[in-house]
């Protein structure tokens, strides 16, 4: 008697022919009869996962390395500034120096939130705490199941989260020194630039790569920088707004906002929504709705009329791009990937619409002026 897989030692030849007569009628023939443009599509595709791969295998690497190109593109103009009176390694040093001092009053007002936070968090965690038995109780009520943690859970849980902060820290501070040096050595770069792109390349590809990199650089500053000062408005007004309706840690609110609101549209809507929440427990049914109104009024307001009037029609990132921007960098990069995705992704469609073959990529993933040329 056959054993039970002889047939598929029979059959198996005879697939592995059919597979290569169909190879070599269909797929071949196919394959040598497609269009230039589907065959550049086709390698832009294999090229586009190929780098995604390696950006996701070199995260330790290309991560850092994309911090510090974003902030060698802000603080260039700077340096070239200072390098028209004073010598080239003094302008870096200045620079240097200014970036620690934004470092040093972001810090501040860090400390400054804790103070705020620190002598009203008592009072908060008994609200939360009654809030959270008065639900206990009206769940338990209703036949509701309710876990119970023991103060031994609760205290490995304490210690496990301190480990992980220290951790955390230590892997911030690790990636602040890895990010400084490689600006430093960006910037020590950059004067080079043109001099070794046209040696590198033919001169007209050459002079269309320098002018491609530097009009996305000029644009992505703009960018930024647009994005900054409609990002400190929104701060300064909510904390004013905030302050005035009664809402506490008014100072806080106005700090997230100006974070969040680095994240077109999601951003805006998810920095309404902690001053909400606290003036609906603390101040009543009223004042929340009145805090959630006044706020999106005034992120609808800059984000609709401010910021268009700022910006200009250079580059409008729709919310959609926008999630999926920060969903896949963080994909690639983990949680800096997902601070860094919007102006990832800026970049990418900035640099696109320099070319008129990648045009097309750019509208679709936002919408930019369209060509001088």
């Amino acid at each position: 008697m056959l054993p039970p897989w002889y047939p598929m030692t029979i059959e198996m030849p005879a697939v592995i022919i059919n597979s290569q007569r169909l190879v070599k009628t269909f797929l071949f023939p196919l394959l040598m009869q497609l269009s230039d443009r589907t065959t550049q599509t086709l390698m832009a595709v294999i090229a586009t996962i190929l780098i995604v791969a390696a950006l996701r295998a070199t995260q330790p690497i290309s991560m850092p390395l994309a911090f510090a190109f974003f902030i060698a593109v802000l603080v260039y103009p700077l340096q070239r500034w200072f390098n028209r009176y004073i010598p080239h390694w003094l302008s870096l040093v200045l620079v240097l120096l200014l970036l620690a001092g934004v470092l040093g009053l972001a810090v501040g007002a860090l400390e400054i939130s804790a103070e705020i936070i620190e002598p009203k968090a008592p009072e908060y965690l008994n609200r939360l705490q009654q809030m959270a038995e008065s639900a206990q109780s009206w769940a338990q009520a209703r036949g509701f199941p309710v876990s119970q943690f023991s103060s031994g859970q609760n205290s490995n849980q304490l210690t496990q989260e301190a480990i992980g902060g220290i951790k955390s820290l230590l892997s911030a501070l690790s990636l602040f020194v890895l990010v400084v040096s490689l600006l430093v050595l960006l910037l020590l770069e950059v004067n080079q630039y043109k001099e070794k792109t046209q040696r590198a390349f033919p001169s007209r590809t050459s002079d269309r790569l320098i002018n491609a990199v530097g009009s996305m650089s000029e644009k992505l500053r703009r960018y930024l920088f647009v994005m900054t000062l409609t990002s400190f408005l929104t701060g300064v007004l909510t904390s004013i707004l905030c302050f005035i309706l009664g809402v506490d840690l008014a100072f806080v609110w106005g700090l997230i906002a100006f974070v969040l609101n680095y994240i077109p549209t999601l951003g805006s809507i998810i920095a309404v929504i902690p001053p909400t929440l606290v003036a609906l427990v603390f101040n009543g049914v009223g004042r929340g709705i009145a805090t959630l109104i006044g706020l999106a009024v005034l992120q609808v307001a800059i984000g609709n009329f401010v910021d268009p009037r700022l910006q200009g029609k250079t580059l409008q990132l729709s919310p959609f791009i926008a999630l999926i921007s920060i969903v896949f960098w963080g994909w690639v990069w983990g949680i800096p990937g997902a601070i860094l995705g919007v102006p990832m992704t800026v970049a990418i469609i900035l640099l696109c619409q320099e070319f008129d073959s990648t045009r097309g990529i750019a509208i679709v993933l936002g919408e930019v002026e369209k060509s001088k040329s």
